[in-house]
């Protein structure tokens, strides 16, 4: 029995583990590719360094989990990453202008 039990925990605490690692891995993704992209910058630019987006906000129809201020002009489209553990957290945006190149990127990050 008790080896049961400790193959149990070390199981448990391998899987946590390998959670939290591939977590801190991809924020340390969307950082460094965050920090890559460019102004002006295609959005197929943008998505094959991020991957593809959690959520795109379309001006006119705000993404308000992060922030009180909707895609305006020059933006046209805004794409979301968020943190892939709890949503609401931690995520990274990109705007997109009217001929779909970016104008503006930001990590937002809850207090």
């Amino acid at each position: 029995m008790a080896k049961t039990l400790r193959v149990l925990a070390l199981s448990t605490l391998t899987v946590a583990v390998v959670a939290v690692g591939s977590c801190a891995t991809q924020v340390h993704r969307y950082n460094a590719a965050l920090g890559q992209v460019a102004l002006g910058d295609t959005e197929a630019a943008v998505i094959s360094r991020l991957g593809s987006p959690s959520f795109r906000e379309l001006a006119g129809t705000p993404y308000l989990r992060y922030t009180g201020t909707p895609c305006t002009a020059p933006c046209t489209v805004r794409l979301w990453w968020e943190w892939p553990v709890l949503p609401g957290i931690e995520a990274w945006s990109v705007e997109l202008g009217q001929d779909n190149n970016v104008v503006k990127t930001y990590h937002w990050v809850s207090p």
